[in-house]
């Protein structure tokens, strides 16, 4: 049976918008045009293009340029071969809006949840020589920041050496940074800021948090927080920036809250094992908890401020440290007056260094 229509036409050669008919013949058609005749075509290669004004536009399969655009009603015997409006997109239109919703929803959170996971298997994966080179690559000399001086590197090398099993396989370095602080880097690298060791009142201070930055890089916790972070940068590249970034910082706090809590017990068992007392630790967080508040919380942290923060609250991490110590052990100090003395003033001693905050490379 054949039946006819008339549309307009664009035959993607030339922009010449024809006046032609439709002849439909089964599956397949014809444009006719004046005395010309165009086709066959197949309805299964017609795909549904846009909607604009009341003009429905189709095109055709690998024909760039190629249009029917059919205005006003369409006749039942020709909708029926043509195909079905898109709204949102082919697998959306065929699901319904609030299905695909809840497919999209579900296929969203289990990506969430494997780019949270996977770096905790991925990480011991890596080659130690990546590991190295991501660090060298990302630390370098830090600017010229690192102070070194011999009786000052002697120290410092035997505070590592007493905090862990293998010196050998990590780079500890003062920098000349006036901030309270300690990061731990790719390729075994941990940097002690010159304001923490200022700060601290006893080498047993610094020995705590020095084992704390080790017990990230034995942990893989650097390594696992940067494959964990690339991949929520994927996960969530498609969210608005400012939420994106919100939803970003929140989980991989989340992740950094449980990764500290191991790094400390990794640092009081290393001072367990080099018979260094905790009690230095415990009262370099307190006297932290005066800064962050946590001093006054009453709930350890357990409210809004200790989910929202990216570490345990320095209470609740003073109160484990005190839990570790062992009454009646005969501590030794990490290390002699003099030791600590050159330690302290490193930087100071060291005019070659320079000093600044941040990562503001010269």
């Amino acid at each position: 049976m054949e039946t006819f229509f008339n549309v307009w036409h664009y035959d993607g050669r030339s922009a010449v918008r024809r006046k032609v008919e439709i002849q439909t013949i089964g599956r397949q058609f014809f444009l006719l045009e004046n005395e010309r005749r165009h086709g066959p075509f197949a309805f299964s290669d017609v795909e549904y293009v846009t909607r604009k004004e009341d003009v429905d536009v189709y095109g055709l399969t690998d024909v760039d340029g190629w249009r029917l655009m059919l205005s006003g009603p369409v006749p039942d015997e020709l909708s029926e071969l043509l195909p079905v409006q898109r709204k949102y997109g082919g697998w959306v239109d065929r699901l319904g809006l609030g299905k695909a919703t809840i497919a999209f929803t579900l296929a969203s959170a289990a990506a969430v949840a494997i780019v949270l996971l996977s770096p905790q298997w991925l990480a011991p994966l890596i080659p130690d020589s990546i590991d190295r080179q991501l660090g060298d690559a990302l630390v370098g000399d830090f600017g010229g920041r690192f102070c070194s001086t011999p009786a000052g590197d002697a120290a410092l090398k035997k505070l590592v050496n007493s905090l862990d099993r293998n010196p050998q396989d990590l780079q500890v370095e003062v920098a000349k940074i006036d901030m309270i602080n300690a990061v731990a880097l790719p390729g075994g690298k941990v940097i002690l800021f010159d304001g923490l060791v200022k700060q601290a009142r006893s080498p047993d201070e610094v020995a705590g948090v020095l084992a704390h930055e080790i017990g990230h890089v034995r942990e893989k916790h650097v390594m696992q927080a940067l494959l964990r972070q690339m991949g929520l940068a994927v996960v969530l590249g498609g969210v608005d920036g400012n939420s994106g970034a919100l939803v970003n910082n929140m989980l991989a706090m989340s992740y950094s809250r449980e990764s500290e809590a191991e790094a400390d017990a990794h640092s009081m068992k290393a001072l367990g094992t080099a018979n260094i007392s905790p009690v230095g630790t415990a009262s370099f967080f307190d006297r932290l908890s005066e800064l962050d508040g946590s001093a006054r919380d009453g709930d350890n942290g357990q409210g809004i401020a200790g989910y929202m923060s990216s570490h345990p609250l320095s209470r609740a991490r003073k109160q484990a440290f005190e839990k570790s110590i062992v009454k009646g052990r005969n501590y030794k100090p990490a290390l002699t007056p003099t030791e600590w003395t050159e330690l302290k003033t490193m930087c100071t001693q060291d005019r070659k260094a320079k000093s600044g905050f941040g990562f503001e490379f010269e």
